[in-house]
Parts: C-alpha cells; sequence; structure tokens
C-alpha cells in the first residue's frame, strides 16, 4: 500500500506540469514523426481540473504522419515516454491522423481541451 500512495505522489509533478510535459512531448513527436505540424491537445480529467492522482494525462497527438498499426503506435508512445525519462508516467497518448480526429475525437472531446 505504502509503495502504490508513493508511486501515485510521484505522479503529482505530471499533473502539476502537465502543459510543460505537453510541450515537450510535442517536441519529441516533431522529431520522431518528421512532421513539424502535429498538434497537441490535452483533454480529460486533467483539463475538466477534475482528476485525481491515479488518473492519467490524455495527450492527443495528431499527424498525418501518425501510423495506423497498433504496434508502431505503441512503439513511439513509447519511445516519447522514454524521451521525457519516464515510461510510467502517467499519459496516456493518443496518436492519430488528422481524418480521425475530425471523425471522432472533435466530438468526442468537444470543447474540453488545451491545444500546445
Amino acid at each position: 500500500m505504502r509503495r502504490i500512495k508513493k508511486d501515485l505522489l510521484g505522479n503529482e509533478k505530471y499533473f502539476r506540469n502537465y502543459l510543460a510535459y505537453a510541450k515537450k512531448i510535442k517536441k519529441i513527436a516533431k522529431k520522431l514523426l518528421k512532421d513539424d505540424k502535429v498538434r497537441v491537445i490535452v483533454f480529460g480529467s486533467v483539463v475538466r481540473a477534475n482528476y485525481t492522482l491515479d488518473s492519467d494525462i490524455d495527450l492527443l497527438i495528431i499527424s498525418e504522419k501518425a501510423p495506423t498499426e497498433p504496434k508502431k503506435i505503441s512503439d513511439l508512445t513509447s519511445k516519447m515516454l522514454e524521451a521525457i525519462q519516464d515510461i510510467y508516467a502517467p499519459f496516456e497518448i493518443h496518436l492519430v491522423k488528422p481524418k480521425v480526429y475530425e471523425s471522432w475525437y472533435k466530438r468526442f472531446i468537444g470543447d474540453n481541451y488545451i491545444e500546445v
């Protein structure tokens, strides 16, 4: 139980600084995807300010160069977390092409987001 509490308290730094981390991840995504037009949107409980320390921080990365194969998406998101030096950071990274954003995420997220 103490271990879990310690892990959750360790996540607090991400919630306090989620925009700074989102900007870092955007920079990393641009480099990994070789796409200067990458968009990063933060949404979910952190933006609504009703998160708990066991919540995740939802980041939507939108790029024409986003892969569609689950393995490639997983590999890229892992590389992004490795680049911020914490593969256990509480980020839920959604990596999609603009078409997927327009057809689903845009309606799902609504007006509750912050673009970095």
